[in-house]
């Protein structure tokens, strides 16, 4: 540390209270700042991530071909296929991996021992799948389960049961299994789907309590090798696959696992509507419809966020006799496999222009066009920050004006006993310098700080999931900006004190 900082340093220690107002309202201002920027970078990385597609992985599925529907049902229950399939389906050109998964009911006993998900919302379990690409869930705590009798949990039903991992609980199959809880998991980068339960077991504990016999599965969990379409890799399966299983791509098992069946008398419901109508899945809901009339609807799926469809959902077949004007406010649509977005987007332009030529986007740009508004709301907030920490920045070059006047005899005794006007300039630089660095450094702390505040208030305030996001390239240039300012505002003030003459100054009262 050359002389110039030891005395600014010792210098700032002598008057802290002088400069103690000054470094608050460049603390306070940064910190406002930086949690501003924290709380934005949160938002549009969350509208981004709204539109996430959790299952990208599977390319494709392998299932029974029968299905066992019930009336306003489209999609119905299959029978489970021979997992011995697996070997064969590995040896088919362009499968990268092929795995089983396996499906039943199983509902925890929480540590109070009570079920956790009561009588509502589904309570799934199966077999944990390696492949992490092949796995909608990712291990956030723990590890995966390895021997029998070790589950993985998701992370908002073990928040629910008040389980934590290394507890032991009971797995009802119906039939109750000792559990042993090595892991917790996230669907989609939340706690869970929804209200949805999931407990993951070994393979071997999955074919012993959730089938009829070992060797059976739900489906058969595709994925393809680099290059390979999802077209052409069902194409590839069918040739090998045996009578009454079939073979459909990801993206076709993505659509039928949405909201499809539902039927015509089925409405799909947000988690927080739920709660406030006391409605659970099988439960019945009365709709009434802008006609006048009122239709009981069954509560067949409760989901987690409502930005994109509202509280409730029903198909258009159920919407359909009560249309008083059939208009559309947004047309999701699917390519092909394979199709670039660019092409898409041009494809479905030309065939929009004919009805009124409405905006066409990209999943990438619709998400960012959405976070627009966000973004010029807080371009006012940014501005009107920035000037607070520009006043803040005046006060330093203001106070450092006022000390030189003050400290006029003992500049003058610095420069009699031998420093130099350069290290007169240099000394009280830093100290502007400094207060600027403590202010900023404090400031972007608390900001940090602030803004994971607001993300957990917003996140509890609402059913939209909000993944905290820090900035870390906007934060480093408020730094480098707050230094910067800092050398700015104390040019002025070291050149006045250069030019004092040191006999005056001695003699300064």
């Amino acid at each position: 540390m050359n002389a110039s900082l030891r005395l600014s340093v010792s210098s700032l220690r002598a008057h802290k209270r002088r400069f103690a107002g000054t470094f608050l309202a460049v603390f306070l201002g940064v910190a406002f700042l930086a949690g501003t920027l924290v709380m934005g970078d949160t938002l549009r990385a969350s509208f981004s991530s709204m539109f996430g597609d959790a299952t990208a992985g599977t390319d494709a599925v392998v299932r029974s071909a029968d299905t066992i529907t019930t009336p306003g049902e489209s999609q119905g229950v299959r029978q489970p296929v021979d997992t011995s399939l697996v070997p064969t389906i590995e040896k088919v050109p362009g499968v990268a991996a092929a795995v089983p998964q396996i499906e039943g009911r199983g509902q925890l006993v929480g540590a109070d021992g009570k079920p956790v998900g009561g009588q509502g919302p589904p309570t799934l379990a199966g077999n944990w799948i390696t492949d992490s690409r092949l796995n909608p869930y990712r291990i956030a705590e723990g590890r995966a389960p390895a021997r029998s009798g070790e589950v993985v949990v998701n992370r908002g039903a073990a928040e629910k049961g008040g389980l934590r991992i290394g507890d032991t609980t009971t797995l009802r199959t119906p039939d109750p299994v000792e559990v042993t809880v090595v892991g917790l998991a996230t669907f989609g980068g939340q706690d869970g789907m929804a209200q949805v339960t999931f407990t993951g077991m070994t393979r071997a504990d999955a074919e012993k309590y959730l089938t009829a016999e070992p060797g059976q599965a739900a489906s058969i969990q595709v994925r393809a090798g680099p290059g390979v379409s999802q077209a052409r890799l069902v194409s590839e399966l069918t040739s090998v696959l045996p009578k009454g299983v079939e073979a459909i791509t990801g993206q076709e098992s993505a659509r039928e696992n949405s909201l499809d069946h539902l039927g015509s008398d089925g409405i799909a419901i947000t988690e927080e509507e739920a709660g406030r109508q006391h409605l659970a899945v099988g439960g019945t809901a009365r709709l009434t419809f802008t006609d006048g009339t009122t239709q009981p609807f069954t509560v067949r799926a409760v989901y987690g966020r409502s930005e994109l469809a509202g509280d409730y959902v029903i198909t258009r077949a159920a919407w359909a006799p009560h249309r008083t004007q059939d208009s559309d406010t947004l047309v999701a649509v699917a390519f092909r496999p394979g199709v670039d977005p660019a092409d898409g987007k041009a494809a479905v332009q030309r065939v929009a222009e004919r009805f009124g030529n409405p905006s066409v986007q990209t999943r990438d740009e619709y998400a960012q066009s959405s976070a627009g508004g966000i973004d010029m709301m807080l371009s006012l907030v940014y501005a009107l920050l920035a000037l607070a920490v520009l006043i803040a920045l005046l006060g330093i070059a203001n106070t450092l004006t006022l000390a030189i006047h003050e400290r006029t005899r003992e500049l003058g005794l610095l420069r009699a006993v031998g420093q130099t006007r350069s290290q007169l300039r240099a000394m009280v630089r830093w100290e502007s310098v400094l207060v600027a660095a403590f202010g900023t450094t404090g400031g972007l702390v608390l900001g940090a700080f602030l803004g994971w505040v607001l993300v957990e208030a917003s996140g509890g305030a609402s059913d939209t999931a909000f993944a905290f996001a820090l900035p870390p390239v906007r934060l480093a240039v408020v730094a480098l900006v707050g230094l910067a300012a800092g050398a700015l505002a104390g040019l002025r003030p070291a050149r006045r004190a250069a030019r004092l003459d040191v006999l005056r100054a001695i003699a300064a009262e």
